[in-house]
């Protein structure tokens, strides 16, 4: 049998990592939500839209892991910031529909509560499928891959953080727990000069 020389072009790439548990200094009681109502749609959010300035170290936690990511994986030296951040909380019952994030480079979560086998994973659709007029399915009798699949699910775990291309569509898994999933969920841009040419763009041109 020849050997597969295979290349993965032009991965989606999905970090995961974990906080050390001294930094999760959340406290879900604390927190004022709202829900959503819209299509498809019951989870709740907070009232802010930057929960991550009252939780500073998180956020120097959270943004040092992805200087890591960006310098050591894609090989790029500009700087990060994360703009938005909120927490969501998913009582049993709720429903998320599939949606992506815009303005904005890559996007997290960070789980801080306890969780249950049950308790809803993220899922993410393959972004290529739309270009692909043929489904092919895998054999049932074989595991997926991330060659395979797609789609691709992430259980939550306490003090993980997960970080995806913001253009990837995902939703939270039905929650068929006893108890409501909580998650805090940011996005992150890039800050300084980037680009080339009539392509550059630097955020200190817009600062009073």
């Amino acid at each position: 049998m020849n050997q597969i020389n295979l290349m993965p072009l032009f991965a989606s790439n999905l970090v995961v990592n974990h906080l050390d548990d001294k930094f999760n200094t959340i406290d879900t009681k604390n927190i004022k939500f709202r829900s959503t109502n819209n299509i498809g749609n019951s989870l709740g959010s907070s009232d802010s839209f930057f929960v991550m300035n009252d939780y500073p170290k998180i956020g120097n936690e959270i943004l040092k892991i992805f200087h890591e990511f960006t310098t050591q994986v894609l090989k790029i030296d500009n700087k990060f910031t994360i703009s938005t951040s909120w927490f969501t909380k998913m009582k049993p019952g709720d429903t998320c529909r599939f949606h992506q994030h815009h303005n904005c480079f890559y996007s997290g979560l960070y789980y801080f509560d306890d969780y249950e086998e049950n308790s809803g994973n993220i899922c993410f659709l393959d972004p290529l499928t739309r270009f692909n007029n043929f489904l092919i399915l895998p054999d049932e009798d074989q595991d997926c891959n991330i060659h395979n699949s797609k789609e691709w699910e992430i259980q939550p775990e306490r003090n993980m953080v997960i970080f995806f291309p913001s253009y990837l569509e995902h939703t939270i898994l039905s929650n068929t727990s006893k108890k409501p999933r909580h998650s805090l969920a940011f996005n992150l841009i890039p800050i300084g000069k980037y680009g080339i040419c009539d392509s550059t763009y630097d955020t200190d041109w817009f600062k009073k």
